[in-house]
C-alpha cells in the first residue's frame, strides 16, 4: 500500500512539474494587445518553448485585477503608466528583477524612481494626431497645441480618452496642469471639453476613430499615431511643445511562479535585438539608444504630485467633463455664437462671466496640493465604491458644476433676449 501511495505521489509531482513548465507567461498590459504582440512573437521565435498570453486592461481595471487575483496569475506588467507601477510597488505586488538598471542618463529624469523591481526599456512622446482629409473637408488648420484644441473652430471635431480610462491620458492632463498651473490648466481643459464630440473608452480608440474618419483630431501617445500612419497616408501627427516623455516600464509580479521565463522577456527587450525590434514592430517605441526626442524637451513632472492627486484628477475630470459633456457642448456652442455678435459693454462683461462659469472647477489650487485633501482620494483607483467622505465631496462638485452651467445658460438667454 505504501509503495502505491509513493507511486501516486511521484506521478502527481511529475504532473505538477510538467504543468508548471507548460504554464504560459501571462502579460498584463495597458497597451492594445496588437501593439505588443509582434515584439513578443519575436521573443518566442528564439524561445519557442515559452508560451505567452497577453491581457489588455485599462489602468484602473489592471489594478483591480491584480488586487483580487485570478486563477491564471499575471506574471509580467507592461505599461507607460508610472502611477500604475507606483501603486503596485506600494502594495508590495512586484518582485526584484535581475537586470542592472540600464536606463541612460538622459532618460533618468523622466522615469519612475528605480527600486530594483521596475525598469524602463523604451519611451514615447505624445501630441496631436489628425486626419488630413477630415480637416480639409471642414477647412480646418492643423492643430499643434492644447490652446489650438480649445479654439472655437474645433467644436465637435475632437475626441480624447480620460484619466480614469487611460494612464497616458492622466499624464497628459497632469502635463497641462503642471505646465499652466491648476486654474489656467483647467480653463484650457474645460474649453477642450466643450469641443469634444465623444469620449473614447480606450486610449488607442482615439487613433482608431481618427483613422476611420469618425473625428478629426485628438491627443495620443505617439506609437498609436505612428502605427496608423503606416496604414493610412492621410493620417499625421505633431508632437506638442513643452510635453513630457513617457517611458515604457516592465515588471514581474510578486505572485508569479514563472520568474525565470519572465526574466527572459525582460532580458530580450533590453538586448540589442529587442531594442532594434522596438521601431520595426507594432509597439513602435523609441529605444534606449535613441535620445533624439528626449533632447527636444526638458519638461519633467513633479512625480510626487502626480501620485498624490491621481485619484482626485480622475474623479474631477469625469465629473467636470465626461459626465456633463452634452451640457458642456451646448453651453460652448452658445458661447461661440455670442462671440460672433456685436455685444454691448454690459453684455461683454456678462460673456466674460459666462466663460468663467463654464471653465471653473470646484477644487482650488490650494486643495490640489494639500496632502490632507488629496489623501481622501488615494484609494479611488481600485475601490468598488466611494467612501462616504469622498462621495459627499463628489456630490458637492456635481452640484457646483451643474449650478455653474445653469447660471451660464441663464446669462446666455438674457443676452439673446435683448
Amino acid at each position: 500500500m505504501s509503495k502505491f501511495i509513493l507511486f501516486l505521489f511521484l506521478i502527481s509531482t511529475s504532473t505538477m512539474a510538467f504543468a508548471s513548465k507548460d504554464k504560459p507567461i501571462v502579460i498584463l498590459t495597458t497597451f492594445s494587445e496588437s501593439s505588443i504582440s509582434q515584439i513578443i512573437n519575436n521573443f518566442q521565435k528564439i524561445n519557442p518553448n515559452i508560451n505567452v498570453n497577453i491581457i489588455f486592461r485599462r489602468n484602473r481595471s489592471a489594478l483591480q485585477l491584480l488586487e483580487r487575483g485570478t486563477p491564471s496569475k499575471v506574471d509580467i506588467i507592461i505599461s507607460s503608466s508610472s502611477v500604475l507601477f507606483h501603486e503596485l510597488e506600494e502594495k508590495d505586488k512586484l518582485q526584484l528583477i535581475d537586470n542592472e538598471n540600464k536606463t541612460p542618463d538622459w532618460l533618468k529624469p523622466h522615469i519612475l524612481e528605480m527600486s530594483g523591481k521596475v525598469t524602463a526599456f523604451a519611451y514615447s512622446g505624445f501630441g496631436i494626431m489628425y486626419n488630413q482629409e477630415y480637416l480639409k473637408s471642414y477647412s480646418l488648420p492643423i492643430p499643434k497645441t492644447w490652446h489650438d484644441l480649445s479654439d472655437a473652430k474645433y467644436f465637435s471635431h475632437i475626441t480624447m480618452s480620460t484619466p480614469t480610462r487611460s494612464g497616458t491620458t492622466s499624464l497628459m492632463v497632469e502635463n497641462i496642469l503642471q505646465n499652466y498651473g491648476w486654474d489656467k490648466g483647467w480653463q484650457i481643459l474645460m474649453k477642450i471639453g466643450g469641443n469634444i464630440a465623444f469620449i473614447s473608452s480606450r486610449s488607442f480608440g482615439v487613433s482608431e476613430a481618427i483613422s476611420q474618419g469618425l473625428i478629426g483630431v485628438g491627443p495620443v501617445i505617439d506609437n498609436y499615431a505612428i502605427n496608423s500612419k503606416r496604414s493610412f497616408n492621410y493620417v499625421d501627427f505633431n508632437y506638442m511643445p513643452n510635453s513630457i516623455l513617457m517611458p515604457t516600464y516592465i515588471a514581474i509580479t510578486k505572485d508569479s511562479d514563472t520568474k525565470q521565463e519572465s526574466q527572459k522577456i525582460i532580458d530580450f527587450l533590453l538586448s540589442e535585438q529587442g531594442q532594434k525590434s522596438l521601431e520595426t514592430t507594432s509597439i513602435t517605441k523609441f529605444s534606449l539608444a535613441q535620445p533624439e526626442l528626449a533632447k527636444k524637451t526638458n519638461v519633467v513632472l513633479n512625480k510626487a504630485l502626480v501620485y498624490d492627486r491621481d485619484g482626485l484628477i480622475s474623479l474631477l475630470f469625469d465629473q467636470a467633463i465626461t459626465e456633463q459633456l452634452h451640457q458642456l457642448n451646448i453651453t460652448w456652442q452658445s458661447i461661440y455664437q455670442l462671440e460672433e455678435k456685436e455685444l454691448s459693454d454690459g453684455n461683454k462683461h456678462k460673456l466674460d462671466l459666462i466663460k468663467h462659469l463654464a471653465t471653473a472647477v470646484p477644487v482650488s489650487s490650494r486643495q490640489a496640493q494639500s496632502k490632507d485633501y488629496l489623501s481622501m482620494f488615494s484609494r479611488v483607483g481600485t475601490a468598488r465604491g466611494l467612501n462616504p467622505a469622498v462621495a459627499e465631496e463628489v456630490r458637492r462638485w456635481q452640484q457646483t458644476l451643474s449650478d455653474n452651467l445653469v447660471r451660464a445658460n441663464q446669462l446666455i438667454n438674457e443676452i439673446n433676449q435683448e
